[in-house]
């Protein structure tokens, strides 16, 4: 546990939260006209020519936006103060790239909606964080010598499998793209916040996957444009931060709102 005079020298963009994951990754997409609708407030979806900029790999399908989906065995989480490991649990995430605006400013951002969890008190964690977690006590996960999957009934289906046990170097450029934006939330109080979100891959592998997602009357399914990998990491996430408090601190930070996290 950190003592008092530690404590005194973070900073809000310093990491608070840290663990160890086992996730499979993927891409998605929902339809525009269905995403506009459940959009909060100052946020759009960004013009054609700013996600080909800032997402150039990921494939670009007319009336649709794309999105990460993350599916994860969290292990060894802890906050940077206690330092107490919460019990290994499973987590499920979605980020949709966004346009954020406010003070006159736009930012692309990683809008994260919510999150599933089959452990009620790192669910109930999420509203000091101010984070939107939900708590499925049915979420199962199940493994074979090859495959995997994820179920929540009469929301999620999934299924993995490994094509290949060849290590790859890296993640999927999307995906890197998606954690080096800023991640802005909108908590169960209706508060808005951004934090940083820091990846370090330590094995990468493709997989396939077929899914499908139901979130809120939309259908987000596996195609033939799905890309997937699995990958094995160590993660941080800064503390949870209001527009003005992230995007323009009283200490230098640097590439608030462009390239603020560390994905090797």
């Amino acid at each position: 546990m950190l003592g008092y005079q530690e404590i005194k020298k973070l900073r809000l963009h310093d990491p608070f939260i840290s663990g160890s994951n086992l996730s499979y990754y993927m891409t998605g997409y929902i339809p525009q006209d269905e995403f506009k609708k459940i959009l909060p407030k100052n946020m759009a979806i960004p013009p054609d020519d700013v996600l080909a900029r800032a997402y150039p790999t990921v494939k670009k399908i007319k009336g649709m936006h794309p999105c990460l989906l993350m599916f994860s065995r969290c292990y060894n989480v802890h906050d940077v103060i206690t330092q107490l490991d919460l019990r290994p649990y499973l987590e499920l995430l979605f980020y949709f790239p966004v346009l954020y605006k406010d003070m006159g400013e736009e930012k692309l951002c990683s809008y994260l909606p919510v999150l599933y969890l089959d452990f009620l008190l790192g669910t109930l964690g999420g509203l000091f964080l101010g984070l939107r977690k939900e708590f499925h006590p049915g979420l199962t996960y199940s493994e074979t010598d090859r495959s995997s999957s994820f179920m929540i009934k009469d929301i999620l289906t999934t299924k993995f499998q490994r094509k290949s046990m060849e290590k790859r170097q890296t993640l999927d450029p999307f995906f890197v793209d998606v954690f080096k934006k800023p991640t802005v939330t909108v908590s169960y109080l209706n508060k808005t916040v951004f934090y940083t979100t820091f990846v370090q891959p330590k094995k990468v592998f493709n997989c396939s996957v077929d899914y499908q997602w139901n979130y809120k009357g939309s259908l987000i399914q596996s195609d033939e444009n799905t890309v997937a990998n699995y990958c094995e990491y160590d993660f941080s996430t800064s503390w949870a931060m209001n527009y003005k408090k992230y995007f323009h601190p009283g200490y230098s930070v640097k590439g608030i709102g462009n390239n603020n996290s560390k994905v090797e």
